[in-house]
């Protein structure tokens, strides 16, 4: 627990913190057109991250260990919006990337 006096709020007081999940560092995302029906999707590794869940539209795509995912599951005049997360070996969230989109053009 960590106290914190708050000088110049009217007042004295402290501020109380629970031991909670730590806050959450950006990562990197680029995304990549590699085949008809293929986008790779890239990101930063970070400290303290055990495994990464690759979000595509929102839901969950994979859970991998690495820093790169070749999704082949595309179409063509679609647009793709992916997003990473990354989570400490107890399961906390503590890094993820800002969401980036693409489309699949012929």
């Amino acid at each position: 627990m960590i106290a914190a006096g708050l000088a110049g709020c009217g007042g004295g007081g402290e501020v109380y913190v629970s031991g909670g999940p730590p806050p959450v560092d950006p990562l990197n995302l680029a995304l990549t057109r590699v085949g008809p029906q293929s986008i790779q999707v890239d990101w930063s590794d970070h400290p303290g991250v055990a495994s990464f869940d690759v979000l595509r539209d929102g839901y969950p795509l994979a859970t991998v260990n690495a820093t790169t995912l070749i999704d082949s599951s595309v179409y063509v005049n679609q647009t793709y919006c992916y997003q990473v997360e990354g989570y400490d070996p107890r399961g906390y969230l503590v890094a993820a990337t800002d969401t980036g989109c693409i489309t699949v053009v012929p």
